[in-house]
């Protein structure tokens, strides 16, 4: 199935790649390691195996806390046995190495020069997964105890806090056409990694202490999250206003190419309306909206009965929301208002209140069903991209067809 239209495609073809990187963390260690890393590597390895390997290792954290820690209460020493002590070991070591292979995948590209906007894509669409993923990880150190950690519950705002900043850098994005990077995505990357070391070393006890003012690690943890969104937002908006502002006083436009007709070859640039820069968010608002409801009326209290699911499923709605917006800023085209998806979530919630006693199974039906639909829709995309740059995804080969 062709997700992506001839005008699409064509957008692809124009576009190119622009970021801003000024954090002091990033510019003065990281990317030195990084280049130092990357030349290690062989000049066959293409960069998009890198990416994919990184988000491999992610999803291995994700995945072996879940066997462990399947309802976050296994900290509590409650239900279960202890998590074993390698999996901190092990989370600290792979997460490393996935922040490692993330920063040095675009230097891979450029060393061995096949940069194209499907990496871009390839590699920020997998960001986007990752963003749910990290938090969902990440709090099996402290569980579910009112003491240390609280009800599964209280995730729902930090993760939505999680994606919402993602979502927030590309939408900002969508409308300057540069990429700003926040100085905090480093800071926290590497924080996350010696959180987990200090857990293998110090045991999930460790946590078990107020930080101040009365709030546990967990409670901290949280707002941190939160307000480092509400933090980046007052940022973005001066970007967007510096960028429009320059673009009115040097006769350039802001906004998107939007063709005529379908075929049409090259579009004239037209300044993006408040209506198109705002949109957006509207699936976004609207994630949030109906996952809160389903949350608040739940029958059963699904959250608290499969708190790894719900949000699981969560993270993989806002992905493909996400990477239509990248798609679409990318291609220079507007963005979609609404996202079939969400109206998948809205019959799940439907059906869970009109039978409770299967509220568990739709769940489950209706976290398998956006997978497949998401993982098709990526696998689509990135096929597509390549048959059209005559490129193979996982390997430095020229497609046969060119």
């Amino acid at each position: 199935m062709a997700y992506l239209s001839e005008v699409h495609l064509k957008g692809f073809d124009r576009y190119k790649y622009k970021s801003r990187d000024t954090s002091p963390l990033s510019t003065y260690v990281m990317h030195p390691f990084w280049n130092n890393v990357v030349k290690l590597l062989p000049m066959w390895l293409a960069p998009n195996l890198i990416t994919f390997l990184g988000f491999l290792f992610l999803v291995s954290n994700f995945a072996i806390m879940g066997y462990y820690d399947f309802d976050y209460s296994t900290s509590n020493n409650t239900k279960h046995r202890p998590i074993p002590q390698w999996v901190w070991l092990y989370c600290a070591i792979s997460h490393f190495l996935a922040h490692t292979l993330d920063g040095i995948d675009g230097k891979q590209a450029r060393r061995t020069g096949s940069s194209t906007p499907v990496g871009e894509l390839f590699d920020h669409g997998l960001d986007s997964c990752s963003t749910a993923l990290l938090p969902l990880t990440v709090i099996s150190m402290f569980g579910r105890s009112p003491l240390w950690g609280g009800n599964p519950h209280d995730v729902m705002f930090p993760l939505l806090a999680c994606c919402a900043g993602f979502f927030l850098s590309h939408w900002e994005k969508y409308i300057t056409k540069e990429l700003y990077l926040p100085w905090i995505y480093d800071v926290m990357q590497l924080g996350i990694s010696v959180a987990y070391l200090v857990t293998f070393f110090g045991g999930v006890e460790f946590w078990h202490f107020n930080v101040f003012a009365g709030l546990s690690c967990a409670q901290t943890m949280r707002w941190v999250l939160i307000m480092g969104f509400i933090g980046s937002v007052p940022t973005s908006l001066w970007n967007i206003y510096c960028h429009c502002n320059t673009s009115s006083t040097e006769g350039q436009s802001a906004g998107h190419e939007r063709p005529s007709s379908p075929t049409a070859a090259a579009a004239t640039p037209v300044k993006l309306t408040l209506y198109d820069a705002l949109g957006p968010w509207v699936p976004i608002v609207l994630l949030t909206v109906l996952y809160c409801l389903w949350a608040k009326y739940s029958p059963t209290d699904i959250v608290d009965k499969q708190p790894r699911i719900f949000y699981l499923s969560v993270g993989i709605v806002f992905s493909n929301i996400c990477c239509r917006l990248i798609i679409c800023q990318m291609s220079g085209q507007s963005c979609e208002l609404f996202n079939m998806l969400l109206m998948v979530l809205a019959s799940a919630i439907a059906l869970s209140l009109l039978q409770p006693a299967q509220e568990v199974a739709v769940l489950y039906v209706y976290t398998s069903g956006v997978f497949m639909a998401h993982i098709h829709y990526g696998t689509s995309v990135v096929l597509q991209l390549c048959d059209h740059f005559k490129i193979h995804c996982f390997t430095l080969k020229k497609n046969p067809s060119s």
